[in-house]
């Protein structure tokens, strides 16, 4: 393997045989990587444990590396995009996401462009692609695209629509950003019985914003007596981070999860009139042991 430290990992494309999307049954996809060695994954493994215990520069040298010599490696693009955004330099890490999205879209078949094949989280080899797919998305939200994030996170849904990556919450987000409650209900159909905090709550506010009433009073109920912490932090009027937050953690149920409700979806309820007055309706009606 070259010792070179590669600059720019964004110029170069695969050579065609470098991988590959394979069909696995009637409607399933998975990649391919046949370069790949368990030496390479090794080498992998030892740059994630650097940047793992601050070893970032060494890290980053080993990441780049790789991508010198495997340039379908798209896990790595996807980790040296998080150790540069997480550094600062975050235009660097969006060239990254872009250009592992790039990769993996230029190999996909047309069964998957045209919605009848799927790329499920299950075969572990799909997983990179999708990782870094949902890290552009995430970084064309952060960056106030939202149609164009939109876009992403419904290609997402369609590749792996079991989304073990929660991709759905996103969508919410987006739809709710470009006043589309209708766009709301689709994803939450999708989901009828989702437990995640963010389609639980969007579903009655999306119904209170389409003029649905009363089925937003019955979801309000229902995701209420699942999460009342949620309800209780939406209603407050002053919102404390809590003290014992960890970053990539997220206690269910606890005051950390209502907490990020309300810093990312709080301001939806507060921009529609009466929804938080419903809400409170809610919560007096309730047994004082469901909230």
């Amino acid at each position: 393997m070259s010792d070179t430290w590669w600059d720019d990992p964004t110029k170069v494309m695969p050579p065609p045989d470098a991988l590959s999307v394979e069909p696995r049954g009637d409607e399933h996809w998975e990649f391919v990587y046949p370069r790949l060695t368990l030496t390479i994954y090794d080498f992998f493994e030892d740059a994630i444990e650097a940047w793992r215990v601050g070893d970032v520069e060494i890290a980053e040298g080993r990441y780049r590396r790789l991508l010198s010599d495997y340039p379908e490696f798209i896990d790595v693009y996807h980790h040296l995009a998080m150790l540069l955004d997480e550094a600062g330099r975050e235009t660097e890490a969006f060239a990254l996401w872009q250009h592992a999205g790039k990769i993996g879209l230029e190999y996909l078949p047309e069964e998957i462009r045209s919605g009848s094949g799927s790329l499920p989280w299950l075969f572990l080899d799909n997983r990179p692609f999708l990782r870094a797919y949902h890290g552009l998305a995430l970084e064309i939200l952060e960056r106030g695209e939202v149609e164009k994030a939109l876009e992403a996170i419904l290609r997402l849904l369609a590749w792996n629509p079991n989304d073990n990556q929660g991709v759905r919450a996103l969508a919410v987000d987006c739809y709710f950003q470009l006043e589309q409650p209708e766009g709301v209900l689709e994803i939450c159909e999708l989901f009828p019985e989702d437990g995640m905090e963010g389609v639980l709550f969007g579903r009655p506010l999306a119904l209170y914003q389409v003029g649905e009433i009363e089925r937003a009073r019955e979801a309000l109920v229902l995701a209420v007596e699942f999460l009342p912490s949620v309800a209780q932090e939406l209603i407050k009027t002053r919102h404390r981070k809590p003290k014992d937050m960890r970053p990539g953690s997220i206690t269910f149920g606890g005051e950390d999860q209502a907490y990020l409700y309300w810093k990312v979806h709080g301001r939806y309820w507060d921009e529609t009139p009466g929804a938080l007055d419903l809400l409170r309706e809610v919560l007096g009606d309730l047994p004082a042991q469901a909230t």
